[in-house]
């Protein structure tokens, strides 16, 4: 039940790790505004923005322009998942060390991307 919850996590925390993947090199907040199409600007809807789901569902593609969503974004939330699993399965129930790992590589695939 723990790994089914640390993936869910490392999921949500990829999506948000491509917000400031994208937009800290820009100089844009990572708090506001909300997601946009790169290509028309349109926002993105709360249920196009389910991490991987949506963008299978949209067949990585802009729901508004159709324009081509990058593969990198649920390659990062597919890989900060299982990171976060394998944080999991390295330090098994010693949280303090999965927490440190999980922040260490939130960092890295940030830094790195």
């Amino acid at each position: 039940m723990e790994e089914i919850l640390l993936i869910g996590l490392g999921l949500i925390f990829g999506s948000f790790l491509n917000v400031v993947i994208h937009r800290l090199p820009l100089g844009e907040s990572i708090v506001s505004p909300g997601s946009k199409c790169t290509s028309c600007g349109t926002p993105v809807k709360v249920y196009d923005n389910i991490p991987v789901i949506s963008y299978l569902i949209l067949a990585g593609k802009c729901r508004a322009c159709k324009a081509r969503i990058s593969f990198r974004y649920p390659l990062v939330e597919m890989l900060t998942a299982v990171s976060f699993w394998l944080a999991y399965y390295y330090f098994g129930q010693d949280i303090v060390h999965v927490c440190f790992a999980i922040l260490f590589l939130c960092l890295m695939i940030a830094l790195g991307l």
